[in-house]
């Protein structure tokens, strides 16, 4: 009796899996059909180009900022190979909408162009535009700091001259005194970044 139970719940599952394996199937074609280009689904024939430009791959270095009481570490990509001249560019560049949206400013990158000058490590000579005797006595401070911070993060620099017009600057530093040579980051440790 257990036979004729099982045969019709048998024949009911084969009976529905060969139903569902028969509607998934994909009609076979002996040969490719041509099919109308008014049949062609919208944007098929349309020509597609895809192209990718991969340029020479970013390094980062770090610049310096104005923030609220002091400066603040920024990360930008500069082409390959990262060297203090393309950080000086980069500091050049200012603040993005951003970073000026959070608080801080560049008061260097009003004092463009700038450029790296000289570079004898330990002391490295950037050059300002003359827009930089402009800048008020904190603001020249703030500038100052920025080339200092942000040139001095490479290792084989320790100090940084600032020339305009061919002549060194006298720079107001961080505790007030006016320096007329080579600045370090002692001269604005008040405003090194925590």
């Amino acid at each position: 009796m257990v036979l004729v139970r099982r045969w019709p719940v048998m024949a009911v599952v084969v009976a529905t899996l060969a139903v569902l394996l028969s509607a998934c199937g994909v009609g076979v074609d002996g040969a490719p059909n041509v099919i109308a280009k008014k049949d062609v689904p919208y944007g098929l024939l349309d020509p597609s180009v895809t192209t990718t430009t991969a340029g020479p791959p970013s390094q980062y270095v770090t610049v310096y900022f104005q923030g609220p009481q002091r400066l603040v570490a920024v990360s930008r990509a500069v082409p390959p190979p990262v060297s203090a001249r393309e950080a000086v560019q980069a500091l050049a560049g200012g603040t993005t909408t951003a970073e000026a949206a959070e608080g801080l400013q560049s008061p260097v990158s009003a004092a463009t162009p700038l450029a790296l000058s000289h570079l004898a490590t330990p002391t490295v000579t950037v050059t300002v535009g003359s827009t930089f005797a402009a800048l008020s006595g904190r603001d020249q401070t703030i500038a100052a700091a920025q080339l200092v911070f942000t040139v001095t993060a490479f290792p084989s620099v320790q100090q940084v001259t600032i020339r305009m017009n061919g002549k060194t600057v006298a720079v107001p530093t961080a505790n007030g005194t006016v320096t007329h040579g080579a600045l370090n980051r002692q001269d604005f440790a008040a405003l090194a970044p925590i």
